[in-house]
Formats: structure tokens, sequence, C-alpha cells
């Protein structure tokens, strides 16, 4: 006892160990310390068996695609990128006949639910290699541009994806298509957003009628109208022109919300709305809200006057088309 009164005992103190990125923190040491080098040192062996396989069957004869490419990915995931040795991957699939398996391979691992097991760049790394692969040695086009446009679905900055869509649309004079691809990455774009309004506003000014942009894509260019004024008048006008008129009005509708244009121009946009509900669209009672607008900034506008009057006669919006007149005159009264 007086033996341990004399002792002046310290709390243990953990010990703080850095192994591949991971830090390990252990407050039992050494014993547990060298538990985990011993863990360590069976990994890294396992991993050099691993690699050395790989090497092996990359070098001499591919017999299971599939697992060589998931040894890839395992080392994609340690950090290890190995450019090389997925070029050998494809290489040796040529080579040995094995192109088939080596695609069905692709398409398991690049199944959304398995790439989700993934981060951002990994799954990105592999959807590349998949294009490669497609592309390089299948000499299949589309099946490349599945997993390129799968990229930019996620990374729509993505530059070496966007260009290598962007040269096979263009090489292949797809307007349609080229246009679609500017839609995709319209938000966040590879390119400055000005030059991609130029380069969307050029193709959509000359589409025909017969080969329309999708609804979706109509709707995603819209964020690039601030860079270009006139992309709205021509969106609005191949809506039109391709029967879509309520997909023209839903586009003037969501470019109201814009806090970049002059207050002329936001009239200009309200005024084209009450003749489209007006006239082509063949819904007026949808035109009240712009009329109401109109003539709350200038109660002498004739159009909106004259919009107000024709609604007078709809039952859903008569009274609010009423309303808008009192109140116009009476602004003219207290002006006069």
């Amino acid at each position: 006892m007086t033996l341990l009164a004399g002792l002046q005992l310290r709390p243990m103190q953990p010990q703080w160990k850095f192994k591949e990125q991971i830090l390990l923190i252990s407050p039992f040491s050494p014993a547990l310390a060298l538990q985990f080098r011993a863990m360590s040192a069976t990994a890294d062996k396992a991993r050099a068996q691993r690699l050395q396989r790989l090497q092996s069957s990359l070098d001499q004869r591919l017999e299971h695609p599939e697992v060589t490419l998931e040894t890839l990915m395992l080392e994609l995931q340690v950090g290890e990128l190995r450019p090389e040795f997925w070029e050998k991957l494809h290489a040796a699939a040529a080579r040995d006949g094995k192109e088939p398996e080596l695609a069905a391979a692709y398409a398991k691992v690049t199944l959304d639910r398995r790439l989700k097991q993934l981060t951002q760049p990994e799954r990105t790394s592999v959807l590349l290699h998949a294009a490669d692969f497609f592309q390089g040695i299948l000499g299949d086009g589309d099946g490349a541009e599945g997993f390129l446009r799968r990229i930019l679905e996620s990374v729509s900055d993505h530059a070496d994806a966007f260009a290598r869509l962007e040269r096979r649309f263009t090489a292949a004079n797809d307007r349609v298509r080229l246009a679609e691809l500017y839609a995709l990455v319209a938000a966040k774009p590879p390119r400055t957003p000005g030059e991609l309004a130029t380069a969307v506003l050029d193709i959509i000014s000359v589409l025909p009628k017969q080969t329309p942009l999708s609804d979706e894509a109509c709707r995603k260019l819209l964020v690039l109208v601030p860079e270009s004024q006139t992309l709205l008048g021509v969106l609005e006008k191949h809506c039109r022109n391709t029967g879509r008129i309520e997909l023209a009005c839903e586009i003037l509708e969501t470019s109201l919300d814009s806090d970049a244009v002059s207050k002329g121009t936001m009239v200009e946009r309200h005024q084209r709305l009450i003749e489209l509900y007006m006239c082509d669209a063949k819904t007026p009672e949808k035109a009240i809200s712009h009329v109401e607008y109109l003539l709350d900034q200038d109660p002498a506008d004739a159009q909106a006057r004259a919009a107000a009057e024709r609604l007078l006669s709809d039952r859903q919006v008569a009274s609010r088309a009423a309303a808008a007149l009192q109140a116009a005159r009476r602004q003219l009264r207290e002006r006069a």
C-alpha cells in the first residue's frame, strides 16, 4: 500500500495514428497499436496480391473482365486513379475477345443503385471510362453518349463530357440534340452563359416546325434569357410554331419573375400574355392578372382597357375586370 500511495498515476493518453489517411485513436497503447499495424499489414499484403493478379490478367490473359473491373473500382475508392490500368483493361478485352463480357460488366457497375455507393468524382470517373470503352473499343457512339449524358445530369459543368457530346451532335448536324444538350447544362454551363445563349439562339431561330425541342428543354433554356433578351421571343415563337401555345404562355409567365429586366420590358411581356390568352390560347380568363397589372401601371393603357371590357362578359373574372376598370377611372380622374 505504501508503494502504491507513493506512485503518481497519470490517466492514459490516447495515441493518434495515421494510416492511409484514416485517423486511428488508440486509448490502449501499445498493444492495440500493434494490432492495428498487423491489420494494416494484412490489408496491404492483400492489396498487393490483388494488384499482382490484375497486372497479370492485363498483360497475359483477361479471363474475368468483371473481376478486373471491380479491382480497378476498389483502387479508385482508395484514391488511386490508375488511368493506364483502365486503358490496359480495354485493350486486353479487345485482344482476348472479351468485349461483350466487359460491356456487360460496365452495364452492371453503372447501375444507379451501384453508383450511389461511390462519391461523385468516383461515379464520374467510372462513367467516363465506360464511355471510352464503348466509343473507342466497341465503336458504339450511342452507348458512349448515354454515359456522358449521365455525367452531365449530375455535373453539368463537366467540360470533357460536354465537349465530346457537342462535337458528336455538331458532326451529325443534329441541331435539336445540340440544343437539348445546351438546355441540360444551362443552369451551370461548362462555357460562359453568354456563349451558350448565343449558340442556342442560332439554333432555335432556324429550327423547322417538324423538329421541336422538348418542353423541358424550353423551360431549362429560360435561365439564359438574362444573357440575351432576344432568346425569350425566339423561344416563345418556337413554341407557337410547334403548336404549344400553353407552353409559350408558361415561358412568358416564368420570365415575369426576373428582376433583371426594365419596367418597359416587363410591360411588354404582360401585354404579350394578354394577347396570347385572349386570342391563340383561347383562355381569356387567364389574362385578368395581366390586365390588372397594366392598368395599375398605366390606367390609360388602351390594350388593357379593351381586354378588361371584353372580360366583363366572362363570369369567371367579370368582377375583377370591373374593379380594375373602376380603379383605372378613379386614377385618371385624380390626375385630371
